[in-house]
């Protein structure tokens, strides 16, 4: 073979590799890929054919040109097994409505889990919580032996937080089970159980059901739990054959999560889930209780939480339920399913409904505390009235007219969670299965759920198998090389087909689905970077004529390939089985029955060095932390290109461009290099951020690709990303993206408004709603300026304060830790209190009282809270105070603070924007005319924060302890480590 000379990887990028995806005896990035290339050949049928595509797979990774999913990186050729990234799962053997059927599905996300996939699941089935009946009260006894290692965390309750796994252990309240150690107890130990009320026997009764130590097996003892339950008979479980906690699980790699978590996870959960109603208690508890739990307690891959889409159709009655599922005074009072990302299936009927201004033909459950149906009296109009809040716990009034809620409301209710919370998402069903090469095929091959990312709509069984052409590696000199890049899209699809055939499966019925439709995820990364290297705006449509040039032909590429390897290897199987139902669609032969997505590359795009799939940049630079230090890094691209022209204007520096300088800016500039002078126009005009790109542009983008995806052939799936929107938006932005996405082709969208899963606001009970008025009486008010959230000046200064400190105030009081220059952490507690609706006081404590270190902290803030009652604008302190530097670095509310001023500065401003939220909230509201105007919305909602730093938008790493989360691609990750997770 002629010779090959593979790209460099800094080494950041073998850091990446390191930590996430190298296996004893890679010894580098490139033994890495030579693994992976050896592994994904061997299907090939002759020792010449594998060392051949073997060479093949290695050059195409090693020269940055493809990079496979990250599970195929780590796992290729390991005994772990499982390569492929997330599946559908749903009920075969039962009815999945049945008990039977939930259980079935709770023991495939467990099996799945557990070798590292992530799983959808689609919640239709589930009957409403109206056909619940009365809770029930069984209680069941759980024992554990006295010579258990875990014998203390079961009589104490302690576990690691199910929100955290990898967290110090905590107390859990057991619910629904009496705790029970039986032997011989040493006198302390029975102590302890006295101590904590937990009951002691000499032995357990004979028809105590054990859990076995394998997976399986603990899902199936719960089910026989829920069986007695059911019944209204009291289960006896031991738990005393299960590892301890922290204990090597063979095969996965990681360990278990201990007996008191599986108590608490499946069995507390299980049992609560069988008080409301089992099968009947609806699909939000089914998920809350049943299918979240397992993702919690099975640890993904062994070593973290597993991963989850939920969908539910928008006629589902019970879909306010599942619109308000994640809302954290919900998850607080009724459990986590933070595992989950949740989305709505919006069908064409809707859509027509809603542009008609029509009815839609659903009466939707009550919702405690949330929605209860109003019954409106008279024809529907198009105006809603103004209906009154439930008084006993201030649920909002849904309008039903005759049996139908008018769609726009409906609308509107949905985009105004997704600009609270970021959720749900919307996925447009029917042009899915519009657009699909099973479309004509009966029931059994709908598409109702996607893989937790969203860019593979699958049918109950199937899996992803994806990896991602980096676009940027095929421009030279300005110009992209289309003739490598569609020789290279067929080595990829090659590549991945081979996949599914050393790919080895958990569960039977993903394996049969599997490599009964053979579908593929082809995607891409880098695709900002390819258009810079063009010098083309992302947001601009000479920018999107290209991206759809370069996607039409990975289409035809790709569609080519998968017909060339059915002449060489067969057809899918059920291409063979219903042959004439493809060729009426114009399928001809081919081996995949999709092939083409967008998938999130977080991680691996790091490792390439270039941009996650078809977003655009994040920001000209990240920060990084180099020896115990942060650094700010520049994107190569942009040095690369500054340095073409002469350093002129307040960044040149001795002839040269003065780089710190340049970074100050950007930073001030939130992350951006739009507007700045002496940064040349050329290279401003493409060097755009993800905040940057107008909201609609996002949107049009992911339409281009998707568009161009399905012109023919039916071979693409969806794609992943995220539709960014600043922290200003609002509903009707959000409604605005909702239907260009419609408009453009897109198969489904997500939103995320900045700031807006930083900060959430519980719902305050009736009696603190009470309180809050009567103060706010007692108190002088003064008019809010949203736009400002400043004190007008007055047109007199005297010497009297604007503000008088009255004798309670109330406040917000943060806990901050930062890093001292030594590496020492520090503990500060920050308050700001409220007069009305302005800060007034701001106390700083740091350390003990009467040190020097809490005397400056003291005086600093008397000052500032001075300032403030004397009507200083809190925009003019802010501006003062940010970004002095003062030795210490951590992150605070989203921003990368560097003092105890800076900390202040940050304080005021975030705690500022909370009160904007009301104000901002009732500007989303419809008037009377258009929609009706609530009294009061007592929902979980997310207040507005300023835009997210650059690299520092989402706090601290829970990999590294970095401060570099960012969200792109529908996906939290991380810019030091390489950490992402999905949702």
């Amino acid at each position: 073979m002629n010779s090959f000379e593979p790209a460099l990887f800094d080494d950041h990028a073998q850091a990446i590799a390191k930590r996430q995806y190298m296996q004893p005896g890679d010894g580098d990035v490139f033994g890495m890929f030579r693994r992976v290339a050896t592994w994904v050949a061997s299907p090939e049928k002759s020792e010449q054919d594998k060392a051949y595509w073997g060479e093949q797979f290695y050059r195409l990774m090693a020269s940055k040109r493809f990079c496979p999913g990250g599970r195929v990186l780590a796992g290729a050729g390991t005994q772990h097994g499982n390569v492929l990234n997330c599946f559908v799962q749903g009920a075969t053997e039962h009815d999945p409505s049945s008990f039977d059927g939930v259980l079935e599905v709770a023991t495939k996300l467990a099996l799945v889990t557990k070798v590292g996939g992530g799983n959808g699941v689609n919640l239709d089935p589930y009957t409403s919580r109206k056909s619940a009946g009365p809770r029930g009260t069984v209680r069941g006894f759980a024992y554990i032996s006295a010579e258990h290692a875990d014998v203390e965390d079961f009589i104490k309750g302690m576990m690691r937080p199910p929100i955290n796994p990898d967290g110090d252990k905590e107390q859990i309240t057991v619910r629904n089970w009496t705790r029970v150690v039986y032997g011989l107890l040493k006198p302390e130990l029975a102590a302890l159980a006295r101590r904590n009320g937990v009951m002691t026997v000499r032995e357990k009764p004979d028809d105590t059901l054990v859990v076995p130590d394998d997976m399986r097996g603990i899902i199936e003892a719960a089910k026989s739990a829920l069986g007695l339950a059911v019944k209204g008979q009291e289960p006896h479980v031991d738990f005393s054959s299960l590892r301890p906690e922290g204990a090597p699980i063979r095969g996965s790699g990681g360990t278990s999560s201990g007996p008191v978590s599986f108590l608490v996870e499946i069995f507390d959960n299980f049992l609560e889930w069988a008080n409301l109603g089992a099968e009947k208690a609806g699909p939000v508890a089914t998920l809350r209780y049943v299918y979240a739990p397992v993702l919690r307690v099975v640890r993904q891959g062994g070593t973290r939480r597993g991963a989850g889409m939920a969908t539910i159709a928008i006629d589902h009655p019970d879909l306010l339920d599942f619109l308000t599922a994640k809302d954290l005074d919900r998850e607080a009072s009724e459990g986590d399913i933070s595992t989950f990302n949740i989305s709505i299936l919006v069908t064409e009927a809707f859509w027509q409904t809603l542009q008609a201004d029509g009815l839609w033909a659903v009466e939707p459950s009550e919702v405690p505390g949330k929605y209860y149906p109003y019954p409106v009296q008279g024809p529907y109009t198009g105006a809603l009235p103004d209906l009154p809040e439930r008084a006993q716990d201030g649920a909002r009034p849904i309008p039903v007219y005759d049996g139908k809620v008018p769609a726009k409301w409906l609308w509107h209710e949905i985009a105004w969670h997704a600009w609270a919370t970021g959720e749900p998402g919307l996925i447009f069903v029917d042009r899915i299965n519009e657009l699909s090469a099973l479309k004509n095929l009966g029931p059994r091959y709908q598409i109702r759920s996607t893989n937790p990312c969203g860019e593979i709509p699958l049918t109950v069984g199937e899996p992803c198998d994806l990896g991602a052409i980096n676009l940027a590696a095929y421009v030279e000199n300005g110009v992209f090389n289309f003739a490598e890049f569609r020789k290279d899209v067929r080595t990829a699809v090659r590549f991945l087909d081979n996949v599914l055939d050393v790919n080895v499966f958990a569960l039977e019925d993903n394996r049969v689905a599997s490599q009964t439709l053979r579908r593929l995820g082809l995607g891409v990364m880098g695709l900002a970077d390819m258009l810079i290297k063009m010098g083309l705006p992302y947001s601009s449509e000479a920018g999107r004529r290209v991206v759809a040039q370069v996607m039409n032909a990975m289409r035809e590429e790709a569609i080519a390939e998968s017909e060339q390897l059915g002449q060489e290897r067969g057809v899918f199987p059920l291409y063979e089985q219903h042959r004439a139902a493809f060729e009426a669609l114009g399928i001809r032969p081919r081996r995949n029955v999709a092939v083409l997505t967008v998938a999130p590359t977080g991680t691996t795009s790091m490792l390439m060095g270039v941009s996650s799939g078809i977003e655009p940049m994040f920001s000209p630079f990240m920060w990084r932390r180099i020896g115990g230090q942060y650094k700010a890094l520049l994107h190569p691209l942009f040095v690369e290109m500054m340095e073409q022209f002469p350093a002129t204007g307040p960044f040149e520096k001795d002839g040269a461009w003065n780089w710190d300088a340049i970074i100050e800016a950007i930073q001030a500039n939130h992350g951006s290099v739009k507007g700045l002078d002496g940064i040349p126009a050329a290279i401003a005009s493409v060097f755009e951020g993800a905040h940057d790109v107008p909201p609609l542009d996002h949107v049009r983008m992911q339409g281009v690709v998707q568009t161009a995806f399905d012109a023919e052939g039916y071979a693409a799936n969806s794609l992943s990303k995220t539709i960014n929107l600043p922290n200003q938006a609002t509903v009707e932005d959000v409604e605005a993206a909702y239907t260009e996405a419609y408009m453009t082709g897109c198969k489904g969208i997500t939103v995320y408004r900045d700031g807006s899963r930083e900060y959430q606001v519980l719902s305050v009970s009736k009696e603190e709603k009470k309180e809050e008025k009567t103060e706010a009486k007692s108190q002088e008010t003064v008019a809010v300026q949203p736009a400002l959230l400043e004190v007008p000046p007055s047109p007199e200064r005297t010497a009297r304060p604007i503000f008088e400190r009255t004798g309670r105030l109330v406040g917000y009081t943060d806990m901050v830790k930062l890093t001292a220059a030594d590496g020492t952490r520090r503990g500060f507690l920050v308050t700001v209190n409220m007069q009305g609706e302005h800060p007034v006081e701001v106390i700083l404590t740091s350390g003990k009282a009467g040190d020097e270190a809490n005397a400056d902290s003291e005086a600093l803030g008397r000052i500032i809270s001075k300032a403030l009652q004397y009507g200083v604008p809190v925009a003019e302190l802010v501006k003062t105070l940010r970004g002095i530097n003062g030795g210490l670095y951590g992150s605070y509310q989203g921003r990368f603070v560097t003092s105890k001023a800076d900390l202040i500065a940050v304080a005021l401003e975030t705690t500022s924007k909370i009160q904007i939220a009301e104000a901002d909230r009732k500007a989303t509201q419809i008037p009377p005319d258009d929609h009706m105007v609530p009294q009061a919305m007592q929902r979980a909602m997310t207040a507005p924060i300023q835009n997210i730093q650059p690299g520092l938008g989402l706090g601290k790493c829970p990999e590294c302890g970095d401060e570099n989360l960012v969200r792109e691609e529908g996906c939290t990750k991380c810019y030091s480590c390489g950490y992402s997770k999905c949702g």
